[in-house]
């Protein structure tokens, strides 16, 4: 029962036989269920025969996939055994590519965090190099935390820029006829499930955040860059290709900074971690003043600099930042009269300037909102902390697994 084969449901599924699908839904099933269930109830659920559900049951405990928790209370006759997964036995690889960052969980179904990684000197570039680096990186990690292979169910990788419906990225890793997807999967004996960072981290939100059972979410992603993930009726949107979702490149204003796409205007030129860097070099330009930044040494600064110093009460970097978050208001204000979500999630680096900047958003979004979908939306910045992506991508795939609530 080769890491139960979960991600196989579709047209080119390799399950052996009936059985081993029966049994993949009992450990789905008990996976999601909140209490350890009996033989009868397991039964129920995958439709089939008590004598079958006891067979498939007692190999599974057999094989120390599921345990044996106690006897159920009932009211008069036999007391049952009831069962629940066993969590030490099930486990994913949540990994997260940034341009310049590098992270990776191992995360245990229960979704408790074992054992991370990260690696701050990393270089995003499309190249072969680039590749074999992150493919060490994940053999690294699963070897160091001490996690057997066959203990583990498969990789979700978040990884900027667009990716497209086949989980292919757009931009990086696709040559020598093999997609990053292919690649790590040959690479790795794992399955791979790839998306955009964004649209894991709303997955995430949705599993283990504010976004939980709440039906229409925008979450936007602000750190380096700008990223979107759309949530309707819980559902995410990925759009025809599956680059639905790109905020950074709507139109905002007349500029002169050139978007990596190739215009001038787009938002993500205007707002998040590189935009903040260019603001502080005109507003020194400028003759503005600053206790923590001099012109002359701009080259030694990062765009986290700048959110450090709006905590410690620079007047300078609190401008820049209420200015940015003034302009993402405006244009997530549009969003809300478009799409009328119930809820807006800030995650990202700046989640730690998290009040100066949703002040400011709130500022800016009166600005363009219609206000009868503004007073049912609220705005809020994610509890899950600032380094969420690599364990997003393990949500994703636990999602893509049907063994997680969402």
């Amino acid at each position: 029962m080769d890491k139960l084969e979960f991600l196989s449901d579709n047209k080119n599924s390799n399950l052996r036989n009936r059985q081993l699908k029966q049994q993949r839904d009992i450990i789905r099933h008990l996976s999601k269920s909140p209490f350890p269930l009996s033989i009868p109830e397991i039964s129920e659920y995958i439709k089939t025969s008590v004598p079958t559900g006891t067979k498939l049951t007692k190999e599974l405990l057999k094989n120390n996939y599921i345990l044996a928790e106690g006897k159920k209370e009932t009211d008069n006759g036999r007391r049952p055994t009831t069962y629940a997964l066993n969590t030490d036995k099930f486990y994913v690889v949540g990994v997260e590519i940034l341009e310049k960052f590098l992270h990776a969980s191992i995360v245990r179904i229960d979704l408790d965090t074992v054992y991370q990684a990260k690696n701050r000197k990393f270089i995003l570039s499309d190249t072969p190099e680039c590749l074999d680096e992150i493919t060490r990186f994940i053999q690294s990690t699963i070897k160091e935390s001490g996690i057997q292979a066959d203990q583990i169910i498969g990789v979700g990788i978040g990884m900027t820029g667009g990716v497209n419906r086949q989980r292919e990225s757009i931009k990086f890793f696709n040559f020598d006829d093999n997609s990053l997807k292919q690649y790590l999967e040959n690479k790795l004996s794992l399955p791979i499930i790839l998306d955009n960072d964004t649209r894991a981290i709303g997955i995430a939100e949705q599993v283990l955040g504010i976004a939980k059972g709440v039906e229409n979410v925008l979450v936007i992603k602000v750190s380096r860059n700008l990223g979107l993930s759309i949530i309707l009726n819980r559902k995410t949107i990925v759009g025809g290709t599956g680059l639905a979702g790109n905020f950074a490149h709507i139109r905002f204003k007349e500029g002169e900074r050139l978007c990596n796409c190739g215009k001038t205007g787009c938002i993500g030129t205007e707002v998040a971690g590189d935009a903040l860097k260019k603001d502080l070099i005109e507003a020194l330009q400028n003759g503005e003043r600053s206790l923590y930044f001099q012109l002359d040494k701009i080259d030694t600064y990062q765009y986290h600099d700048i959110l450090d110093a709006v905590l410690k009460g620079d007047a300078l970097a609190f401008k820049i930042l209420h200015d940015q978050g003034d302009k993402l208001g405006q244009a997530l204000g549009n969003m809300v009269n478009l799409l009328n979500p119930d809820l807006i999630v800030i995650v990202g680096e700046f989640v730690m300037v998290k009040d100066f900047l949703i002040d400011a958003i709130r500022i800016g979004i009166r600005k363009t909102a219609l206000l009868e979908p503004l007073t049912t939306c609220k705005i809020e910045a994610s509890t899950l902390g600032r380094y969420l992506s690599s364990k997003a991508g393990a949500c994703m795939l636990l999602k893509a697994c049907d063994m997680i609530e969402y």
